[in-house]
């Protein structure tokens, strides 16, 4: 289901997982350009929830949306930032290289049916509804600026979708998180962080085989997740859970007007 050879069917499955991922961790400013989407999030750095997104782009009008985009940023006081993924189609790149910039920080999205049961490792307690220590382990392990605590509970507590809250415990004490969305059929896999000081126990292993039992009881037919293609662990975890790559994308930062 996931895993296509069809051109078009591919853009459609990729399609389906951006609108999804767009829904599942959502900006609180969404403007629309020539087919294309800006996101702004300006109380959080996070670059995917800050950017410009194609969606169903119109032929040759690039240019004109990046420029309303560049000057919506600007007015905003954030950085311009491209997610360039499949669906932009090759224009729009080499508009960009012609401004002299290039990608960086390229993400893998990874897929795979959920034919299949997964086992339940005992030292995870999932939740239904965001929790502060949910929340304070997460920005344990990942650092985020003063003021953004506030900014990513606001955003998880407005998503209309059955959402997961997976917790996995070391010898007692919360040490990794993840979190799971399901919409249409699909669950989304994300925040999965682990404290450095508790990796290598297998402890992420059980965040995600808990999410992907927990959506496949609510009726997920498929999961995805993100991935930074340069981390090596995390991508072999994936991989050895059944997940395939289908695309990737990265980021291209304008410099400011």
């Amino acid at each position: 289901m996931v895993f296509l050879s069809d051109p078009l069917d591919r853009l459609a499955t990729i399609g389906a997982i951006e609108r999804h991922s767009a829904q599942a961790w959502p900006a609180p400013r969404v403007t629309q350009y020539h087919g294309w989407e800006l996101r702004l999030s300006p109380a959080l750095a996070s670059r995917r929830v800050n950017s410009l997104n194609a969606v169903s782009p119109e032929a040759g009008r690039f240019p004109d949306a990046l420029q309303q985009a560049r000057s919506a940023c600007a007015q905003t006081g954030v950085a311009c930032h491209v997610r360039m993924l499949p669906l932009a189609g090759s224009d729009a790149v080499e508009h960009l290289r012609s401004l002299g910039i290039s990608g960086a920080a390229e993400t893998t999205v990874k897929t795979m049916a959920l034919d299949r049961a997964f086992p339940i490792d005992a030292r995870v307690k999932l939740a239904t509804v965001l929790t502060d220590e949910w929340l304070d382990t997460y920005l344990a392990v990942e650092y985020h600026a003063d003021g953004e605590r506030a900014a990513i509970r606001a955003a998880l507590t407005t998503i209309p979708f059955p959402q997961a809250f997976v917790i996995a415990y070391d010898e007692g004490r919360p040490s990794a998180v993840g979190r799971g969305v399901v919409h249409e059929g699909w669950l989304g896999i994300y925040q999965i962080a682990t404290l450095p000081d508790a990796r290598r126990r297998g402890l992420a292993h059980g965040v995600v085989t808990a999410l992907l039992e927990w959506g496949r009881g609510i009726a997920a037919r498929c999961a995805y997740l993100q991935v930074v293609t340069s981390n090596g662990p995390a991508r072999a975890l994936y991989q050895s859970l059944g997940f395939e790559p289908l695309y990737t994308y990265d980021y291209w930062t304008l410099p400011p007007t």
